[in-house]
């Protein structure tokens, strides 16, 4: 069953928006086991939506990610959640 991931950010002026915005710029190569991927920048933050194939899925990239996560030196996200997705439809 897909899984949706949603992990938010609030800015804190601590941490540039621009340096968020050039970060997810470069885009990223295709994920195994990620459908889809939406990624929104504002005046308040930051949100990154994905949908999994499963939860599975999902673990597996976070667990392989994390060092390179560290590595960007990302503010600790003010929010982060999961659940199992019972509608998927794309136009």
């Amino acid at each position: 069953m897909p899984y949706c991931t949603v992990v938010e950010f609030e800015w804190d002026g601590l941490w540039p928006r621009s340096a968020f915005e050039k970060m997810v710029a470069g885009g990223e190569a295709k994920v195994e086991g990620r459908l889809v991927r939406v990624l929104g920048i504002d005046e308040h933050g930051a949100r990154a939506i994905e949908v999994w194939g499963s939860p599975e899925d999902a673990r597996r990239f976070a667990e392989t990610a994390q060092p390179s996560l560290e590595a960007a030196e990302l503010p600790t996200p003010t929010r982060v959640y999961g659940f199992e997705v019972t509608a998927f439809d794309v136009a």
